[in-house]
């Protein structure tokens, strides 16, 4: 049976992991996350490696507090970059295969087309830094890895754009949002569901690739809003407001709708709409 450990277990993602796994009774998965299992806690870490064999990590566990980054660079750096390298490391003398997540913050946003993989990385910010410098890392490890990049994240777990904008909807008259950056939402319970369905295909894979996986078609972070709107049938007004008008701590990329088309061709992987996974998710929170 393949074993596949999946740090970052509490998070949106690790929680949309812990959903499937009973649906891929061929694999044996275990689950860790703080404060038990600290990546940070290079000896510890190491040490669980040396006791366990284990034939996949999937690791889900990132900082991703965009704007804090910008203050807390130190953490962020220790947390999406150096925690790489010790699983790259470690991933060599234990000969475990690494499912990695990345992000469409390591593009720069001016581009006027969906993002492919090859593209070339170029962050604006410290978190897209973070992230593509772990992405530069596990190519350089060249050990058998996944990079899934993935944006705009969402889930009834944890915190995130979709569920703040639904506890505002009931609690205000009106709120603002960000009309002028475009990007493509994503499930993160079709995302894990979409990862566990590729290994699934190809347990034994070799070398270093990258995927985009998001839910398919684009918006902004406005018509986000307006659609879990007029999904809740909510009476608060939803005013679209540009970045220059909204100014955070970070700069974010204006526009970083990915390309799904090579994980769509290797393993015939078709996302469903945003709209429609953003349906599915606010029946959960609701």
């Amino acid at each position: 049976m393949i074993k596949v450990l999946i740090i970052g277990a509490s998070g949106q993602l690790g929680q949309s992991f812990q959903y499937w796994a009973p649906h891929f009774p061929g694999y044996k998965f275990l689950f860790k996350d703080l404060p038990e299992f600290d990546l940070m806690d290079q000896m510890a870490v190491t040490a669980y490696f040396l006791e366990t064999s284990i034939n996949i990590v999937i690791n889900c566990a990132a900082y991703t507090a965009v704007d804090l980054a910008e203050k807390e660079q130190d953490l962020a750096k220790k947390v999406n970059t150096d925690a790489v390298a010790l699983l790259c490391d470690l991933s060599k003398k234990h000969q475990f295969k690494l499912v990695h997540f990345s992000t469409d913050y390591v593009f720069d946003g001016t581009a006027n087309a969906p993002y492919r993989e090859d593209h070339p990385v170029n962050p604006i910010g410290v978190y897209g830094k973070t992230k593509a410098a772990a992405e530069a890392i596990i190519q350089a490890a060249a050990i058998d890895s996944w990079i899934i990049r993935t944006s705009w994240l969402f889930s009834p777990y944890g915190k995130n754009f979709v569920k703040t904008i639904f506890s505002l909807l009931q609690n205000k008259e009106k709120i603002d949002v960000v009309s002028d950056q475009t990007g493509s939402p994503t499930y993160a319970l079709d995302l894990a569901e979409a990862t566990l369905k590729a290994i699934d295909q190809n347990p034994e894979f070799t070398g270093v690739h990258r995927y985009h996986f998001s839910n398919s078609g684009e918006t902004s972070w406005y018509g986000l809003a307006a659609e879990i709107k007029k999904l809740n049938h909510s009476s608060c007004r939803v005013n679209p407001v540009t970045t220059v008008d909204y100014p955070t701590a970070a700069a974010r990329p204006k526009y970083t709708v990915l390309s799904g088309e090579k994980i769509k061709k290797e393993f015939n992987l078709t996302p469903r709409s945003w709209e429609s996974a953003l349906e599915a998710c606010l029946k959960k929170i609701k």
